[in-house]
């Protein structure tokens, strides 16, 4: 529920929509989206280089949890992979920033 690192959206904030992003986030391609989601949590792990097996392999689950929870993959919304996003939390950084 509280951001992991400061200077960043909780997962919480980004995944019910209450995350807006500035114009620092925009020119950085993170939207609002289950994208942005993934990059609060995995950072540069998966986000920003391009389309790889492991954020497909989380995009796949949470689109069958969409369907088994009746609301469907078709509403996976807009923005559904941060291949292009740049890292909310790059690896390289100092962990306090």
């Amino acid at each position: 529920m509280t951001p992991m690192k400061r200077k960043q959206p909780s997962a919480h904030d980004v995944f019910v929509g209450n995350w807006k992003p500035t114009k620092n986030d925009t020119l950085s391609k993170r939207y609002p989206g289950f994208g942005a989601t993934m990059n609060v949590l995995y950072g540069d792990l998966i986000c920003g280089q391009e389309s790889n097996d492991q954020m497909n392999f989380i995009i796949s689950h949470y689109q069958h949890y969409l369907d088994l929870m009746g609301v469907g993959r078709e509403h996976s919304g807009d923005y559904l992979d941060c291949a292009d996003q740049v890292a909310f939390n790059p690896s390289s950084e100092n962990s306090d920033s």
